[in-house]
């Protein structure tokens, strides 16, 4: 244990001394810094690509250069919170406790580097970044929690039975289109507990608000085919997921996928509720990414075709749901 708590405690003085050596730089190399990313970022994107220069430059100046320094901000404090948690797990203590102590140390230092910017010529101090920094802090702690729940549940032998009886609160989640249709099979099972449904929104299902009133909530949707929007459509589903899922408070999350349901089954399995998934009709004989991830931490995991029991050891061939 003290060697780990050493290892962590060497790597949280890196990761400041990096934090300090950026905030230092004068503003000029600064912005060179971040300068250089925003140039790589717009030239791998066509649609700025192909801009003509003076909007391209507009664009870059005014939203990419704004981005990718918030982003760094974020990111970097992201890692300080994560290994800051791993340290403090190293003590006695409630995850509470540790955690707390983890988000007030991270804020903290983040409020006196931007002090300390006061200091360095062309760059200021803002409130602004301090909440930014606070913010990666919180997911860093909260990464380094999943983490170990995660690798304590692939040691575990065994899995756990789900049993469902009707005064269970069961939430249903899948991205839309065919994921959306296989869950809609299991709408038998809806009418004897008492349900709730997760998808995304689009224009095509935009009358589920009204035929499930009050027992459906949306993500946004995005397409992967859009790296750039759906990294930031990801987080903040990832947010409204949490939302949802603390309104509702189901004691079980059923899921037929895809990577729209995923943001949801790890805070449900952090948070204490059961985990069913169900790995898509459309894959016979491969795994679905998001199937990969949660053939980890489901409680029941299910196929839809026995073949795909030789991938999925440890899943459940219950026929198809159709």
């Amino acid at each position: 244990m003290k060697i780990k708590r050493t290892i962590f405690l060497i790597l949280i003085i890196i990761n400041c001394i990096v934090i300090f050596y950026f905030s230092n730089q004068v503003a000029d190399i600064s912005s060179g810094t971040s300068g250089r990313v925003v140039k790589f970022i717009s030239e791998i994107i066509p649609s700025i690509k192909n801009m003509p220069e003076a909007e391209k430059e507009a664009i870059c100046s005014e939203v990419l250069q704004p981005i990718v320094r918030k982003t760094a901000h974020f990111s970097i404090y992201a890692i300080l919170g994560f290994l800051t948690m791993n340290f403090a797990l190293t003590y006695k203590g409630t995850k509470y406790q540790k955690g707390l102590c983890s988000w007030l140390f991270g804020t903290l230092y983040s409020a006196t580097d931007e002090i300390h910017q006061l200091f360095i010529k062309g760059r200021s101090c803002e409130f602004r970044d301090v909440c930014i920094d606070s913010l990666g802090v919180l997911m860093g702690i909260l990464l380094a929690i999943f983490i170990i729940f995660l690798i304590r549940k692939i040691l575990k032998k065994g899995s756990q039975e789900v049993v469902l009886d009707k005064d269970k609160k069961i939430l249903f989640i899948s991205s839309t289109g065919g994921h959306f249709s296989e869950l809609m099979q299991l709408k038998p099972l809806m009418e004897k507990c008492k349900y709730h449904i997760v998808t995304e929104k689009t224009k095509t299902n935009s009358n589920l608000k009204e035929k499930y009133e009050g027992k459906i909530d949306f993500l946004i949707y995005e397409t992967k085919k859009r790296p750039f929007r759906y990294a930031f459509v990801l987080l903040a589903n990832c947010f409204i997921s949490l939302y949802v899922y603390l309104k509702v408070r189901p004691q079980i999350v059923i899921t037929t996928g895809t990577h729209t349901a995923g943001p949801m089954c790890c805070i449900a399995k952090i948070l204490g509720s059961k985990l069913i998934y169900i790995e898509t009709f459309a894959n016979r004989k491969t795994k679905t990414v998001t199937g990969k991830l949660l053939y980890l931490i489901s409680d029941t995991f299910v196929v839809q075709w026995e073949e795909m029991l030789q991938i999925y050891p440890k899943a459940k061939y219950l026929g198809w749901i159709y």
